[in-house]
């Protein structure tokens, strides 16, 4: 059968392996009943495992199935440029080898043992060979056996024929690299920073080695100093097992080695600027139109300053363009909409692609976070979508190795470090989104496993009222923001919306009147006209170092991502005692919680209430979907419970509430998320609790008595609104 473009398909009665086995009497009626709903890669492998037929019986099979020759190499003498047109990983990781070529008409005659992967990744390999040579490729079918003999000759002398070699169908790890005898001029090279950035640069120091050209997705070429070392075949095999790609070793001389590092750091091209035109160059009337009427100078305006033309800066290497692997969309080539979009990737084995689709359908989904885990049996992806984990597929857990190698190499991780966790990130762009990814991993008792959040830079900034506050939680909070200093401060447990509602409060204040200045870790969203810091505690850039130097920059408004210490909180009471705004976060459960957990940070109660304006408490529950919201039933106890808080609100009966049936849109009943919140300003009365140093109990019980409404009631209001379910609300927050 000749390939001219696409995977071999089977034949157009859809025979399965178990059928022609059947036709043929090679099994018995029994076993073909029972194997029926087994594919044929399962089916040969329970042939195999119980040496029903032999190696040949299943090859003819195979022949049958896809209507391809069967052929027996047993007496080949293959030339050895011939051999080597698919170099020697991609035949053992294939089973796939060339037997034959037809220079003049340029026909390849390729035989392989494995048929099975031909409408797969063999096909799409075989297919890239015909599209970058022109070949035109002959496929035949032959022995598991044939093919080991074959490749045995790669490491033969080139008179040696099929005959000589030995038997040996269970073959383990390839013969060492400097058996190939190939070597390498790197000096006559000029290797791209994609190719070369295969492979970190500290590694390829470390072990005098590097990427010269990657010809297909599935192979790189390596040049090595000491191809014999042990720990550099180590560092090789374990590249090669863990990415599923195949590695054509070369040698190289070290010099060549060394030289060929300085591809890490290309050379910046050259900007040419061209001198401005001269005034005979430019015509009025074309680029500067009379007006009909002389009108006066403009005075300059002091709130419109001029933006002068500068010279932009000149980018570092990595960052001129993304990676073509980086953009998703370009890369698979492909939209990933749906799980069944990912399965096709998955199928296929190329596990870069898998990693991308994953990606691309995390972000299709809107989700916040992935995780890739290792079970007993299998590896599970799993998405976060409005808070709530779903499971999205089960991968084989063979393939979790391959999958976390690709992300380290991604996150710029030590790949061959497996024992502790690391952290990193990368960018990457897909269906119009540009996101940031955070990377985690973990060694767990069934292999590492990765956690990635999902910061889609692309998504607009919210306002205060999107984001779910309103009336006198609204009124209290923006108040307290347009006071020009003291401290407002937002509560509540990780991923509950905290940072986003201060990015809401800097969009609603900023103005080109003050200078804004932020610490964060990480920096999520970049606000225009706002000074945005990223934090590196590795180099002693903390919240507090940061805060220092932020004091000494003339700032009117400072957001400090999270007060992490009595350092922080410290720094962060003084600058609003000396006329500054600032905005943060702490971890406590509500509003009233904030006060005391200062204090026990060693802050003193009259610097607290002396510098906090309010503090805001939230959390995030999942919105009704408004395509399939209908009215709802509530249990009698939860329908006390609801009485109980409404009665302190004077809220009108009667009460309707809903809940999401689940439709096309939503899948669930839920589609988005929205806060809840509690908003505590600073009050007389709550200034003396504090400085008695009460419990946050009387804290909030005094705040109530002065009307401030809880989470839990502001979420109840909005489930009678239809906004959310009362469900939802109860899930989030406690009594």
């Amino acid at each position: 059968m000749f390939i001219g473009g696409g995977n071999v398909q089977q034949t157009s009665d859809k025979k399965k392996l178990v059928d022609v086995l059947l036709e043929t009497g090679k099994i018995k009626p029994d076993d073909a009943s029972s194997w029926k709903h087994l594919s044929n890669i399962e089916v040969e492998e329970k042939l195999k495992d119980s040496h029903m037929v032999s190696g040949e019986d299943i090859a003819r099979a195979y022949s049958a199935v896809f209507s391809i020759p069967f052929i027996s190499l047993t007496s080949s003498n293959i030339p050895r440029e011939v051999l080597e047109i698919i170099p020697k990983d991609l035949a053992e990781k294939y089973k796939t080898i060339v037997y034959e070529f037809d220079k003049q008409n340029k026909i390849l005659n390729v035989a392989t043992s494995q048929a099975n992967r031909l409408s797969s990744d063999l096909g799409d390999v075989l297919d890239e060979l015909r599209k970058k040579k022109g070949y035109v490729i002959k496929i035949a079918v032959t022995t598991e056996e044939d093919i080991q003999k074959i490749i045995a000759l790669y490491s033969k002398p080139a008179e040696a024929s099929i005959a000589e070699i030995p038997v040996k169908v269970a073959s383990t790890l390839p013969p060492p690299p400097a058996a190939t005898g190939k070597t390498v001029d790197l000096d006559k090279m000029n290797i791209s920073l994609e190719v070369i950035s295969k492979f970190p640069e500290d590694i390829s120091r470390k072990y005098k080695m590097v990427v010269f050209e990657a010809p297909h997705p599935s192979l790189i070429k390596v040049a090595v100093v000491h191809p014999e070392d042990k720990k550099v075949q180590e560092i090789l095999d374990f590249v090669r097992e863990k990415n599923d790609i195949a590695l054509d070793i070369y040698q190289a001389d070290e010099h060549q080695i060394s030289r060929a590092m300085k591809f890490y750091s290309p050379p910046k091209e050259e900007k040419i600027i061209a001198p401005p035109p001269s005034e005979s160059d430019i015509s009025p009337r074309r680029f500067m139109p009379k007006p009909a009427v002389e009108q006066a100078p403009k005075e300059p305006q002091a709130t419109e300053p001029t933006v002068l033309p500068t010279p932009q800066p000149e980018e570092a290497p990595e960052a001129v363009v993304i990676a073509s692997e980086n953009d998703l969309d370009k890369f698979l080539d492909t939209p990933i909409k749906e799980v069944i979009d990912l399965e096709q990737f998955i199928t296929g084995g190329n596990v870069p692609k898998i990693v991308a689709a994953v990606l691309a359908l995390a972000v299709s989904q809107k989700s916040s976070d992935i995780h890739i885990e290792p079970t007993e049996k299998y590896s599970r992806v799993r998405y976060r979508v409005d808070g709530v984990l779903k499971d999205i597929i089960k991968l084989p857990l063979e393939m979790q190795p391959a999958l976390m190698s690709r992300i380290k190499i991604l996150s710029k991780l030590k790949i061959d470090e497996s024992r502790v966790p690391q952290d990193g990130r990368f960018d990457a762009i897909t269906s119009g989104h540009q996101i940031d990814l955070r990377i985690s991993t973990l060694p767990t008792v069934h292999g590492e496993k990765v956690a990635m959040r999902i910061l889609d830079k692309s998504l607009r900034m919210y306002t205060l009222e999107e984001l779910g506050l309103m009336g006198r939680n609204l009124k209290i909070l923006t108040e307290n923001t347009d006071k020009p200093y003291g401290i407002v401060l937002a509560v509540g447990p990780t991923g509950c919306g905290k940072s986003t509602t201060l990015y809401a409060i800097l969009n609603r204040i900023s103005s080109a009147s003050v200078n804004i200045i932020t610490l964060e870790d990480p920096v999520e969203y970049e606000i225009s006209g706002v000074n945005q810091c990223q934090i590196k505690p590795k180099i002693g850039f903390t919240f507090a170092n940061g805060l220092r130097s932020v004091l000494r920059q003339d700032p009117n408004i400072i957001m400090v991502g999270e007060v992490r210490d009595a350092e922080t909180a410290s720094l962060a009471t003084h600058a609003a005692l000396t006329g500054h705004l600032v905005l943060t976060t702490l971890h406590t459960n509500d509003a009233s919680g904030a006060l005391p957990r200062l204090i026990n940070m060693g802050i003193e109660p009259f610097l607290i209430t002396s510098s906090i304006n309010a503090i805001l408490a939230q959390r995030l529950v999942r919105k009704l979907c408004p395509k399939c919201k209908r009215p709802a039933h509530i249990p009698e106890l939860v329908q006390k419970e609801i009485d109980e808080e409404l009665s302190k609100l004077n809220f009108p009966r009667p009460y309707q509430f809903y809940e999401g049936k689940g439709c096309s849109e939503c899948d669930h009943g839920y589609k988005g998320r929205i806060g809840i919140f509690e908003v505590l300003p600073m009050t007389e009365n709550i200034e003396n609790v504090c400085i008695a140093r009460r419990p946050s109990s009387e804290i909030k019980a005094e705040a109530i008595k002065e009307g401030m409404i809880t989470m839990r009631q502001d979420g109840i209001i909005k489930a009678l609104k239809g906004i959310t379910t009362i469900n939802e609300v109860l899930r989030a927050v406690a009594v």
